[in-house]
């Protein structure tokens, strides 16, 4: 009884980590990962942070993203007239990204 308990333990808290989007995640991130299903090099980006041009792990090369607050993901044509965009709202998520516009997103701001 006590191997079940230990067992069905360990696979509830494996469960709740893969759910995790990322260690350094807060309440109202869009965290950003460079492989799909939630794996690879990881970023967390918040509305409050404004504007920010993607880090070099995940310029044009997003594989998953989980949102929990709105943004704007955001592809550069031609700065600073001409960019294609995309909404993204709390609740958002896809594991698979770099097949889509992920493979194509420069920065992210908190709305088009």
């Amino acid at each position: 009884m006590i191997r079940f308990a230990t067992l069905a333990g360990l696979i509830a808290f494996a469960s709740l980590t893969a759910a995790a989007p990322a260690a350094h995640a807060k309440p109202g991130d869009i965290c950003m990962f460079s492989g799909r299903d939630y794996k690879g090099s990881s970023w967390c980006w918040n509305p409050d942070n404004g504007y920010v041009d993607m880090p070099p792990a995940l310029h044009d090369n997003v594989g998953s993203f989980r949102a929990t607050s709105n943004g704007c993901f955001i592809n550069w044509i031609e700065v600073p007239s001409k960019k294609e965009t995309r909404t993204v709202r709390g609740g958002d998520f896809r594991r698979v990204y770099d097949d889509d516009f992920g493979a194509k997103i420069d920065a992210v701001a908190p709305k088009c």
